[in-house]
């Protein structure tokens, strides 16, 4: 990977966090419900979580199987395209290294 491609990610993460935590504090801010009434809510949700979680694994929804069908797909196709990327890059350097040792270079 090339230090663009690192910055690029880099960035894209961190812009992601950045909305995260802005529209989290935004929904806090502009939440209809009281602060009593939505921590009430939000401690019930947090803690059905781990019961939803394990029905939800037991016994999963077609949705939940096509979501894990599509990103397993595109994991897959992303593994692809670097594995695609990384042979192009070493035959690169290749021709490159054989183009200096045989004394010209087309740069």
């Amino acid at each position: 990977m090339s230090r663009e491609s690192d910055d690029g990610i880099f960035a894209f993460l961190a812009g992601m966090a950045l909305g995260m935590l802005g529209g989290g504090l935004m929904g806090i801010l502009f939440a209809p419900k009281s602060g009593d009434e939505l921590r009430a809510d939000t401690n019930a949700f947090v803690r059905s979580l781990p019961g939803r979680v394990n029905e939800e694994l037991s016994n999963p929804s077609t949705k939940t199987r096509e979501f894990i069908e599509r990103t397993k797909y595109s994991i897959e196709n992303q593994v692809g395209k670097v594995k695609k990327d990384r042979a192009a890059d070493r035959m690169a350097k290749a021709k490159h290294a054989e183009e200096l040792a045989g004394g010209y270079d087309l740069n």
